[in-house]
């Protein structure tokens, strides 16, 4: 029975573009979300028989469908029809949507950010925010930003390659607010005094200082900010401060992100194992527990820092405090009053080490085994791919196995591209040179049972409680670690030759 071609057309939703009715099978196209997507569908009635990729590539072009078709899609859909699972609601063919050309938009030169629900700005020219921009220190007339008109976006297409017209942006409407004043052109905004840019709404102005008098919560939001912080409050949880010049938090912090290119001040942390700081200055806080920093200078915790991560390309201190559990990784040195706990949690304290370098290094070892799992199971199923008979009076079926062959092939490929990149920089990696590293720990009062000591080629875990004060470092004679009396961290020490009678007593 020959195929018959019938179409009709629904005023919303799908509209059908096509149906075939064959005594082998009947299949129906239709065309969803504006043109943008061609489904099919289809009831086999003789297996043998039903359509290959070839044929239903076919039957798309004959209703103008080319340059969109989903060729992995096309091949899962002849592998169920041939299998005789009756697919259906398959995307066979997708369209690209219009852009929508950029909205005339204020470039703010100094900073970017989102808008603020209301500031007010007292006598001194301080702002109070409730909502968060970011803002950047200026200068009386200095140039802070551009006005620039809207664009027109980019055409579209349906699924048969016909154009969707592009949708231009709309006009930007700027206004200047005190401190601020806009070019006779129109096209350049002008700092009236000095302070950093303020954007509320449609409103550009200029503050001299950030302050919130609160908790930063809802009513604040996240905090991205070109200048200093000063929260007076608590940080609740998944609430971020990112900053350019330094972050004082009064109260407590969450299980949030903090970053920051200066100093962090805080009182107290608690990350819930998800919680970070990255700080490029010198940070200083209470206590932290089960937080992740990455410190660019020295740490400082006065009471304690309990199953967090501490990595810093300085010195860590916690000299009248105890750190327990978790890792504390410092390029100049370690300094705590107590180091583990009664309980025999497990600490690690390692010194003299450029966390960045371990991190990348570990990151590669880690990608590289992840690809090579990746590549396994592409192999495993090429394999059982290839080992199939391809039947010769299921010319649908072989053509989908081929198919996917062909695209399994490709990601095998790809994985094998980046293996060799990764490969090949481990091979050329090497350690930097760090003249003020510090492979030293001292410890002021107890090093309890279960803290385990990394210093350069040297590991070792406490298995009895020892008391200081002390500093410990290795032993490069013979790969252990030596117990010495205690010097402070910035005094450069010389290692005497081991004392036998010095080391027991400690």
């Amino acid at each position: 029975m020959a195929a018959s071609d019938k179409k009709s057309r629904i005023d919303i939703g799908c509209k059908v573009l096509a149906e075939y009715v064959t005594d082998d099978y009947s299949l129906l196209l239709q065309t969803c979300d504006s043109d943008l997507e061609c489904r099919a569908g289809i009831t086999v009635h003789n297996l043998e028989k039903s359509p290959s990729p070839a044929d239903i590539i076919s039957i798309l072009r004959r209703n103008n469908i080319t340059s969109t078709v989903d060729l992995e899609q096309v091949a899962i859909f002849c592998t169920e029809a041939a299998q005789g699972n009756n697919p259906q609601e398959i995307i066979l063919a997708r369209g690209v949507e219009p852009e929508i050309g950029e909205d005339g938009w204020f470039e703010l030169l100094v900073s970017t950010g989102k808008d603020v629900s209301e500031w007010e700005e007292d006598e001194y020219g301080r702002v109070d925010f409730k909502a968060v921009q970011n803002f950047s220190n200026v200068d009386i007339d200095e140039q802070i930003g551009n006005i620039h008109p809207p664009t027109t976006g980019d055409a579209g297409k349906t699924i048969t390659g016909d154009l969707i017209p592009p949708i231009s942006g709309k006009p930007a409407n700027i206004v200047a607010g005190p401190g601020v004043r806009f070019t006779d052109d129109g096209k350049q905004a002008l700092a009236t005094r000095s302070g950093r840019p303020v954007f509320d709404k449609n409103i550009i102005s200029i503050a001299e200082e950030f302050v919130v008098t609160g908790d930063v919560d809802l009513s604040v939001g996240h905090i991205t900010f070109n200048g200093f912080v000063d929260i007076k409050g608590d940080v609740l949880d998944d609430f971020n401060i990112t900053a350019t010049k330094g972050i004082k938090v009064s109260g407590a912090v969450g299980a949030c992100k903090i970053q920051c290119d200066g100093p962090i001040t805080i009182g107290t942390m608690s990350g819930k194992g998800i919680g970070k700081i990255i700080c490029k200055g010198t940070l200083r806080a209470r206590y932290l527990n089960q937080v992740t920093v990455e410190c660019w200078s020295d740490i400082h915790v006065s009471h304690e820092a309990r199953n967090a991560i501490l990595k810093s390309t300085g010195s860590i201190h916690i000299e009248s405090g105890q750190v327990s559990g978790g890792e504390t990784i410092a390029l100049e040195g370690i300094e705590v009053k107590a180091a583990g706990a009664r309980s025999g949690i497990r600490t690690n304290l390692t010194s003299g080490v450029y966390f960045p370098e371990t991190d990348r290094l570990k990151y590669l070892r880690t990608r590289v085994k992840s690809v090579a799992e990746q590549v396994k199971r592409i192999n495993e199923a090429l394999k059982s791919l290839n080992k199939k008979t391809l039947p010769a009076n299921r010319p649908a079926l072989r053509e989908a196995i081929e198919l996917r062959i062909g695209i399994l092939t490709q990601r095998h490929v790809n994985l094998e591209e980046e293996r060799e990149e990764l490969n090949e920089e481990l091979i050329n990696f090497s350690a930097g040179e760090h003249p003020t590293a510090r492979a030293k720990i001292n410890i002021t009062a107890t090093l309890y049972e279960g803290t385990v000591i990394h210093l350069g080629e040297a590991s070792e875990e406490i298995k009895l409680e020892r008391s200081g004060p002390m500093t410990i470092v290795e032993n490069v004679d013979n790969g252990s670690l030596r117990y010495l009396t205690y010097s402070p961290l910035p005094a450069a020490v010389e290692i005497p030759k081991e004392d036998p009678q010095e080391a027991d007593s400690l």
